[in-house]
């Protein structure tokens, strides 16, 4: 298996400039508690940690496109990049449980988008 690390840094700047956008959009409508203390009960706070799952996967299709195999372990290694970054970004932080979900469950997100990617490649290959 060859691993294009192009592919996944594409995919992860685009995970990750998406994803700066969704928090300037968290802090404009004043739900920033997300990023400290997350809660199942507040259906908001779900649906954000959804949402940057999925932006995640969206970083997942970008790099199972760009790669020439192994599609959706392009797409989780989006996903893994994101959590290394992330944990140095935050050194010393303690991240709360469910973001730590979110992470994992955009992992899964990423290999999914690669995976589709892959299957969409292979039904009209670029030229």
């Amino acid at each position: 298996m060859n691993i294009r690390w192009t592919a996944v840094i594409s995919g992860f700047m685009t995970d990750f400039a998406l994803t700066i956008l969704l928090q300037m959009m968290i802090v404009l409508f004043g739900q920033s508690a997300v990023f400290t203390e997350p809660s199942l009960q507040n259906p908001i706070h779900v649906l954000l940690i959804l949402l940057g799952a999925s932006l995640t996967g969206v970083g997942g299709f970008v790099a199972g496109w760009f790669a020439s195999e192994a599609f959706a372990m392009h797409g989780l290694l989006v996903g893994v990049v994101g959590i290394l970054v992330a944990a140095l970004a935050n050194a010393g932080l303690s991240v709360p449980p469910l973001l730590l979900f979110g992470q994992v469950l955009g992992c899964v997100c990423g290999a999914l988008g690669g995976m589709l990617a892959g299957r969409l490649r292979r039904v009209s290959p670029m030229k």
